[in-house]
């Protein structure tokens, strides 16, 4: 086979209320490929994805929407290639969804590496979804899922299998069990957001009217801490994003901001200028002070830590302009990250450890650059189309979320740690800050 190499949130597309009723064991293994997609040549995989096939009558209009969505989450992954349906050789109301009854041939020389087939039935409010993914050279099927749940379900249960495809042929998870909070200027007010991964279904987590900002993910994904001035001064909550509860974190004398939830922990490190100067500590999920991490006369803010919770980037002013610093927690050494540019701020360190990214000004305009943790390797991924800001890595690393004022106001979008394939995330306009969730399904 060839391959070129977040008030009270009802998860209504939530995974969890799917019922998985079978997962049929992959048949005949497929050669997993090898990604590195920070690699501009990188080649994507063709996959063809014919509408899903409906058994019961009335449902042309959501087959297409079920084969489109599948079609999107796997070209929004960067290892896919979905191909044009209009050159398909077969009606996907018509074609066989087994092997024996697919035109292999057709589709090869279509110049699929892969096909998927896929039939649901809609019985009352219960929708049943039976995916199939094929090795289109070796005729054969890989991958075989069923599910079940509630028909307003049904792009969860699309999302779910994407995910299923892409480990199935990588061995590692996308994003399609993730989202992204962000905030959303209403008027004079801020509110905190969650959206799913790909811009769909925003959901508000607050509705204060004032100003909140800075959401942060617990590394469960159960929690979010955010920056809230409702009470009149910065201060920092955390709500749990499926009961709505509400707790005060942090709010002593001066400001109270740039939360950041230590990996598999309580803790966070927040910015407090209690002592006067703005500086950075580590707290309890309560509030109680741990102990003191960074220090100086200097403005610390924008923590954000290493996946083993050992290490923290930080932006400081110490040396005049904003530039990016790495804490070893441990022995409390510190060093300067950046130095090319005189304003570099919002760092935000990749799941596996491997790069920093983060905002620098160049030509008068913020961009989004990527960094080895000792400084070697920067590249730089937007130039110079608007303000591009507040950098977040996709769970799986292979993507970067940012706020981009490239077409007027400020909206979330999305590239490839190459560089390529950014897309556009939030409608309407007014979108800031957005930070990526942990994988939030099964897997």
């Amino acid at each position: 086979m060839r391959h070129r190499k977040y008030f009270s949130i009802k998860w209504t597309g939530s995974f969890l209320a799917l019922i998985l009723l079978c997962a049929w064991t992959v048949v005949a293994r497929a050669e997993r490929v090898t990604i590195d997609i920070t690699q501009p040549a990188f080649e994507r995989i063709p996959i063809a994805i014919p509408d899903f096939k409906f058994q019961t009558a009335g449902q042309p209009q959501l087959a297409r929407e079920m084969g489109e969505t599948l079609s999107s989450d796997l070209d929004y992954s960067g290892v896919f290639r979905p191909l044009d349906p209009r050159g398909f050789p077969e009606d996907p109301q018509t074609m066989g969804v087994t092997a024996g009854d697919i035109k292999f041939n057709e589709w090869r020389q279509l110049g699929a590496d892969f096909l998927v087939r896929a039939t649901y039935q809609v019985q009352g409010s219960s929708l049943r979804m039976e995916a199939r993914l094929f090795d289109v050279p070796g005729s054969r099927m890989v991958l075989g899922k069923v599910y079940e749940g509630d028909s307003r379900n049904w792009r969860a249960m699309v999302h779910r299998f994407a995910d299923e495809i892409l480990y199935a042929l990588t061995g590692e998870r996308g994003v399609f069990d993730s989202k992204i909070a962000y905030v959303q200027v209403q008027g004079k007010s801020k509110e905190i957001y969650i959206v799913d991964f790909d811009g769909g279904s925003p959901i508000p987590v607050t509705n204060n009217q004032s100003i909140n900002l800075s959401p942060a993910w617990s590394s469960d994904g159960n929690e979010l801490a955010f920056v809230s001035y409702k009470e009149g001064n910065a201060k920092v909550y955390g709500v749990n994003v499926t009961s709505g509860a509400q707790w005060l974190i942090s709010g002593y004398k001066g400001m109270n901001i740039s939360p950041a939830w230590r990996p598999q922990s309580r803790q966070l490190a927040v910015t407090l200028s209690q002592e006067g100067n703005p500086d950075i500590f580590l707290l309890s999920s309560s509030g109680n002070i741990i102990q003191k991490l960074v220090h100086s006369w200097a403005i610390n803010v924008s923590p954000a830590w290493s996946p083993d919770g050992r290490k923290l980037a930080y932006v400081s002013n110490e040396t005049g302009n904003p530039q990016i610093y790495v804490l070893d927690v441990g022995s409390g050494q510190k060093r300067r990250l950046t130095f090319s540019g005189n304003y570099n701020t919002s760092p935000s360190w990749s799941p596996k450890g491997d790069w920093i990214a983060y905002s620098g000004m160049t030509g008068g305009r913020h961009n989004i650059f990527i960094i080895r943790p000792d400084g070697g390797d920067a590249r730089q991924l937007t130039h110079g189309e608007g303000d591009n800001e507040s950098p977040t890595w996709s769970p799986d690393g292979r993507m970067i979320a940012f706020s981009s004022t490239r077409q007027g106001g400020s909206a979330i979008w999305v590239l490839l740690t190459n560089g390529t394939g950014i897309k556009k995330l939030t409608k309407g306009g007014g979108q800031e800050m957005p930070r990526w969730s942990p994988r939030l399904g099964g897997g």
